[in-house]
């Protein structure tokens, strides 16, 4: 009777005993499956946030071109229906991108910063009654966005991003706050030098990379020449392609010499979303319209923020924005 009592239990530990022995060989197979499908979402995340990007750039960077063309001094270049198809489709593109990026993120702050104002945008793009809120949306949202994916700054590099991020923000604030007449149109000289001011400031992602410095460096001395030899011309285009009023000519050539040393410094790093940032903040110059405004919001995210923190991928820190000592610093690898 006793054996016969004691013999379920003993079977029952038999089991648990076997189920023990096969738990070490099927757990690192099972991590080893979720860290795979885990890195495949992660890229598939990473690589519709940098198209988006991308469609966004090759879209706004043509935009800026024809409209510039058009309104050259001399020999207008003349291609009225593709210039006015791609000025009423580069809202709607930019739109979606934010939104893109946002649904693919995985990061709360940053996906309900850029939804707002990708949806908002969008919004104001079919209906003008929507600008006010759209306007509103977008500091908002870029705000939340950028400040917010940064983070609390805990060395000092970290906290010269933060700077940026401020400028780029406080320069979309006053800017479509002016276009809005919210505040005085005088104060839409002061948004463009605080939005060209984050940009030039952008250039100290190049930091270590002689090439993109000298690139950089390139770009200005090519755009003081230019102001100064061709000032009404150069004035002219600035005005119609980057919407710069009341914004000294050196402050420009220092913006887009600082956004081309960062743009090279990605590519020359393989840190696209860097690059596909640095471009639309170039090309979208100063935030005075939604359309601008959501461009240079995209832009700024793209980079300020390494894709794998932007989106919540990068295994030092995912939810929590960890990211490695390498981008943070923006030194090349």
């Amino acid at each position: 009777m006793k054996n016969e009592s004691s013999s379920p239990a003993h079977r029952s530990g038999e089991r648990d005993g076997e189920r023990g022995r096969a738990e070490p060989g099927s757990g690192p197979q099972t991590r080893a499956v979720v860290e795979r499908a885990a890195e495949r979402g992660a890229a598939s995340r990473e690589r519709v946030a940098l198209g988006a990007g991308g469609v966004a750039l090759a879209t706004v960077a043509a935009a800026t071109a024809l409209t510039v063309l058009r309104n050259l001094p001399s020999d207008p270049v003349a291609v009225p229906g593709l210039s006015r198809a791609l000025v009423a489709a580069t809202p709607f593109v930019v739109g979606v991108a934010l939104v893109a990026v946002a649904v693919a993120s995985r990061r709360d702050v940053v996906r309900v910063g850029l939804l707002f104002a990708g949806v908002f945008g969008l919004l104001a793009a079919t209906d003008a009654g929507a600008v006010l809120p759209a306007t509103v949306a977008l500091i908002a949202g870029g705000g939340v966005a950028l400040l917010g994916g940064l983070g609390r700054p805990t060395t000092y590099r970290g906290f010269r991003l933060r700077v940026i991020a401020a400028l780029v923000v406080a320069g979309v604030a006053v800017s479509l706050a002016s276009t809005a007449g919210l505040i005085g149109v005088g104060f839409r000289g002061p948004g463009g030098v605080l939005a060209l001011g984050g940009l030039a400031a952008l250039g100290i992602r190049a930091e270590g990379d002689r090439f993109a410095l000298l690139a950089g460096g390139v770009v200005v001395a090519l755009a003081v020449v230019a102001a100064a030899s061709r000032p009404f011309v150069v004035g002219s285009g600035l005005l119609v392609g980057i919407a710069a009023v009341d914004v000294p000519h050196l402050l420009v050539a220092l913006a887009l010499g600082g956004g081309t040393a960062a743009a090279v410094a990605g590519i020359h790093r393989g840190e696209y979303g860097l690059a596909v940032g640095a471009g639309l903040l170039v090309v979208a110059g100063v935030p005075a319209t939604l359309s601008a405004a959501m461009a240079v919001v995209l832009g700024a995210s793209l980079a300020l923020l390494p894709v794998e923190r932007l989106l919540g991928t990068d295994r030092g820190g995912g939810e929590s924005g960890g990211v490695s000592e390498n981008r943070d610093r923006g030194v090349s690898r």
